[in-house]
Formats: structure tokens, C-alpha cells, sequence
């Protein structure tokens, strides 16, 4: 981690969740983080605690990954401000519970998923990549993805989430093709890496629609957010030369 300490890394969905642990974890190992999120404060108010001799600044900034005029904004607003970034965590993300074939009139909760999972992962990367590019220095492209992005399941029960598998899908695919075109550009100081946690307790399945997330959780085993955020540190120790594309994260007991 020594190696990035001082470069500046975004961050998007920082607001809460496995966003907020990761922007904890950089900022107590001496990264400066931009986060973006609908909930800017959100950043502000646990970044506000975290100081201290060696550690990262905090930075917060409204965008709507959904939006591709908001992310262009947030972008234009960091490179006025810090020139360059080094890091991107591709965050944001949300849950929906519809059916593709369903009766539901669910048009506008399906392009929120796809939006926000998707689309919004490959725009922050184009507008991230040009910065990261930029500095003339080493970056990460690191995609939250999701167990769901690489085998369908259904762990509960009430709860459809089929577009939210479509997406992870294409972030597994999307990922790939990132770390492909990199070799192609002859840019070996760029990595990209695909992290697939298992179940996370998270309030994810709460803004879903799940009646009684306490309750899931209590009968699927589930890791922390923190345990991802120590997933991603893990792979900003690795030699620069060493570029882990996929990494799985679940509990010791999750079956699917």
C-alpha cells in the first residue's frame, strides 16, 4: 500500500456500504479519495473522522452514475481540481427485485439496474481512464462485481433480481475486455481487476424490496464490507507487474 499512498483514488457509490469501508481503508493507509455518490455528505461526515499524520484527504462530490451527464461533470470537476487520478473502484450499484417476464410495469426499474450497474461502470471508466492515463504514473481499474456476474441462483425466496445477474454478467465480460485492450495499447502500467464478493450484509437487499433483509441474513451466511475493502487493499499490495483479473470473496459456508 506504501506505493499509492499520496495518489488520489475515486470511488464511486462512497456514501455507505462496501463503498464507504473501501474509502475508510484508503484513507488510513495515506490515499487521497474522491468519492462520488448521490449522498455526498454521506462521505464528508465519516471522512471528517478519519485524520491523522499519514493519512489520505477526503473529497466528496454529487454524481448520478446513471446519468451520463452527471459522471461527465463529476469527471470535468476532478480534473479541474486534481489534474489526474490513479485509482477507480467502480462501487455504485443497486438491486432491484422484478421479473424480465413478469406482469409488472417495471421499465423504469429495469434501466435504473442496467444504468446503474452497467452503463455507469463503463462511462466512470472511459472519463477515469483518460486522467489515470494522464499521470503518466501506475493506476487500477478495480470493478465491484458480484458472484451473480458469473452463475445464476436465486437465494431468496420473494426476491427476483434477474436483471441485477444480466449486469454482473457484463461487468465479468466488460472487465476482460478492459485488461484486453489495455495489451492491445501496449499499457502495462494500468491493471484492471474483477472482485466478485458472495453475499455481503449491506443495506443492498433492503433497498430491493426485501421484506425482511434481517431476517436473510440471519439464515445466509454472509461476510462483512470491510471484508471487501481488505480484498481491494490486498490487491493494491501486489508488484505492479502482477495483475490478479478475478478475484472471488464469500463466506466460508455460502453455497451457491
Amino acid at each position: 500500500m506504501e506505493k499509492w499512498r499520496g495518489k488520489f483514488a475515486v470511488i464511486t457509490g462512497a456514501s455507505a456500504g462496501i463503498g464507504e469501508e473501501i474509502a475508510k481503508d484508503f484513507l488510513k493507509n495515506g490515499i487521497n479519495v474522491i468519492g462520488l455518490a448521490r449522498r455526498p455528505e454521506l462521505i464528508l461526515q465519516y471522512g471528517e473522522k478519519i485524520v491523522g499524520e499519514g493519512y489520505g484527504k477526503v473529497y466528496a462530490h454529487k454524481c448520478d452514475v446513471t446519468s451520463l451527464e452527471s459522471i461527465k461533470d463529476a469527471f470535468k470537476w476532478i480534473e479541474e481540481q486534481f489534474e489526474v487520478i490513479h485509482i477507480l473502484v467502480n462501487n455504485a450499484g443497486i438491486l432491484k427485485s422484478l421479473k424480465i417476464l413478469g406482469d409488472e410495469d417495471c421499465g423504469d426499474k429495469i434501466n435504473e439496474v442496467i444504468q446503474t450497474n452497467f452503463n455507469g461502470l463503463v462511462h466512470c471508466s472511459h472519463e477515469a481512464y483518460r486522467l489515470i492515463k494522464k499521470s503518466e504514473d501506475y493506476g487500477f481499474i478495480i470493478n465491484i462485481n458480484s458472484n451473480a456476474g458469473h452463475r445464476i441462483f436465486f437465494p431468496a425466496p420473494g426476491l427476483s433480481h434477474n436483471v441485477y445477474h444480466g449486469t454482473k454478467f457484463a461487468v465479468t465480460a466488460t472487465s476482460e475486455i478492459m485488461r484486453q485492450e489495455l495489451i492491445m495499447q501496449e499499457n502495462d502500467k494500468v491493471r484492471v481487476t474483477s472482485i466478485s464478493p458472495g453475499v455481503v450484509n449491506t443495506e443492498l437487499f433492503a433497498k430491493a424490496g426485501h421484506a425482511s433483509p434481517t431476517n436473510f441474513y440471519g439464515n445466509v451466511p454472509s461476510i462483512k464490507a470491510e471484508d471487501v475493502a481488505n480484498a481491494v487493499s490486498y490487491l493494491l499490495t501486489t508488484p505492479y507487474y502482477v495483475n490478479i483479473t478475478e478475484l472471488t470473496i464469500k463466506h466460508v459456508s455460502q453455497k451457491f
